[in-house]
């Protein structure tokens, strides 16, 4: 969750306090508490809690949903107890659909919970739900017959049937499910005519037109609650350009709650916040300087955008860790939006942030990881105009790897560019990373020019295992050994003698005089320089592991980071 420290509604992440004090503070302050706690402590506070019925309906459906999700339902069954009807509703709207179909499997496990909460949870949803939901229930696990119809019928074998009022004959189809006799057992006591009309219909209906209907009204309830159609999602990822984007349009008037079509108020959803596990960032180091306030709509924000991207990203509402992925990738966007436009001043970002609303912020930050992208792009197509078409082979780690993160549909950004040794792939986290990330697909192509112009790089194909640190190295250490710029493979001797020069002097000295030299001879501009600089700095490390070898004995196979010949 999101560690915030200066103001009372800030979520932070997972904290404990006692049952006891927690007991003494005024509702209002004990939801404060629950936002800030994890899924268990969260049910270990409310349950014994004498405002537990209150306490657990003041909960988005989402925060409550993800919450019995990760104790897990089966241990949760308490909990569910204290729902509301309309709560349950929207649980089962996030977990019982896969896309446009209903998972009926999923819908009776929920219906056993229910029953097993006890209190008619069981009579409270069929009461709620939308009836297409559960004639559609019948139709798919029940054969339903009139008996008026076979009662003439000397074939019909009644003995295979069950009845519940005398007037439907019942049989399923399939594996029996206990839980769908009892829903309709009660249903018949407490609602008669709504009994008959489910089976009715279920004669009557064809099951495509009752599942698409239920869909319909799934939908509109989620679209209530923030979640957008696909295609109206899907605009979130538009690409902007972040240097010219006009922050006017998304000004922030005063937001009023917001309601569902039938004016019942929609509970604030935090669920994006209680997802996050982030333990400092520009945004949150923003955020914790915002008041109550000012923090409240940036809560709901985040909850809706982070249903934009579940939408747009084609996952499971259903699915706590695909639900979690969505929520840390809108905080990792919007972290970057918020300080390239604030340009890295908290003040400037806070401003912004009560001003204006998320989106530009998102897709800022989206857009700023595809125009390294574009760079990567416009780089490649550079380089193989210059006949450099195995540009990349010539790269060392991280910077090959770097390229090919920012090479995917989604660019990644490879953290063995900021952590050496490191091997893997992630989303971009923060400005600083795109920063990074933007120097080095700068500097490449000046890292080529520069060798190219000193004849340093062989024309063709890369051979294997040579790549611009090998050459730079190979010319350094022949320019220590013999005072001439050349890529020629040092023999053991020129090894020997590489190392006793460079124990005289530091690697760095002469590192830094070579430098000195090539933009003498070659008249480098001060961005080439810095750039061969920063080649020459990475590549030295290599240097270093080749002092520490025995030249005389050492196998030349094994050495690397300069060209050897025996």
């Amino acid at each position: 969750m999101l560690s915030l420290s200066k103001h009372e509604c800030a979520p932070l992440h997972a904290m404990t306090i006692s049952k006891e004090l927690f007991a003494s503070l005024p509702v209002p302050a004990q939801i404060i508490q629950l936002e800030r706690a994890d899924a268990k402590t969260r049910q270990q506070l409310i349950l014994p809690a004498r405002q537990s019925l209150e306490l657990t309906r003041s909960l988005s459906a989402e925060t409550l949903f993800y919450t019995l999700k990760e104790i897990g339902l089966a241990d949760s069954v308490d909990l569910l107890a204290l729902a509301s009807p309309t709560q349950v509703r929207d649980m089962l709207d996030l977990d019982c659909w896969r896309k446009d179909r209903l998972d009926d499997r999923q819908l009776l496990a929920w219906l056993m919970l229910l029953d097993e909460a006890g209190s008619g949870k069981l009579a409270e949803w069929f009461l709620h739900a939308d009836i297409e939901v559960l004639v559609l229930l019948v139709k798919r696990h029940l054969e339903v017959i009139r008996k008026a119809d076979v009662e003439e019928d000397p074939d019909f074998n009644q003995a295979r049937y069950f009845t519940f009022d005398d007037q439907y004959l019942l049989r399923f189809v399939g594996e029996a499910e206990p839980i769908l006799s009892l829903l309709l057992e009660r249903l018949r006591v407490l609602d008669y005519n709504s009994y008959k009309h489910v089976l009715e219909w279920s004669l009557l209906e064809l099951e495509s037109s009752l599942e698409e209907e239920a869909l319909h009204w799934r939908d509109a309830r989620m679209a209530d609650r923030g979640y957008p159609s696909y295609d109206e999602a899907g605009q979130v990822f538009n690409f902007v350009a972040p240097e010219s984007l006009s922050l006017e349009q998304y000004r922030r008037n005063t937001l009023s709650k917001v309601r569902f079509a039938t004016d019942e108020e929609l509970i604030p959803a935090d669920h994006a916040l209680m997802l996050l596990d982030v333990r400092d960032s520009f945004l949150v180091q923003v955020l914790a300087t915002l008041p109550a306030e000012g923090f409240e709509p940036l809560k709901q924000e985040l909850a809706m955008l982070t249903n934009q991207v579940v939408i747009a990203e084609a996952c499971d509402p259903s699915e706590l860790a695909e639900v979690r992925r969505c929520a840390e990738l809108v905080h990792d966007y919007v972290n970057i939006g918020v300080a390239y436009l604030a340009k890295g001043e908290q003040r400037e970002a806070a401003r912004l942030l009560s001003e204006t609303r998320l989106r530009p912020f998102f897709q800022v930050g989206m857009s700023l990881t595809l125009r390294l992208q574009q760079q990567e792009r416009q780089l490649d197509a550079d380089l193989r105009r210059n006949r450099i078409a195995d540009w990349q082979a010539y790269l060392d780690s991280p910077f090959q790897e770097t390229c090919s993160g920012v090479q995917r549909r989604s660019p990644l950004f490879f953290r063995g560019l900021e952590m050496p040794g490191e091997i893997l792939y992630r989303r971009f986290q923060n400005l600083t990373e795109i920063r990074r990330v933007e120097t080095v697909l700068a500097q490449i192509p000046l890292w080529f020019t520069v060798m190219q112009r000193w004849e340093l790089v062989p024309e063709g194909r890369a051979p294997a295992g040579v790549t611009l640190e090998v050459l730079w190295n190979t010319a350094f250490a022949r320019w220590v050994v013999e005072r001439e710029v050349a890529v020629r493979p040092l023999s053991r001797a020129d090894l020997s003698t590489l190392q006793k020069q460079l124990h005289r002097t530091t690697s760095e000295e002469q590192s830094s005089a070579f430098l000195t030299l090539a933009a003498t001879q070659l008249k480098l501009t001060e961005e080439e320089t810095e750039a061969i600089r920063a080649l020459a700095t990475h590549a030295r490390e290599k240097l270093h592991e080749i002092l520490a070898v025995e030249a005389a004995t050492a196998d030349l196979r094994f050495i690397e980071g300069v060209l050897v010949t025996d």
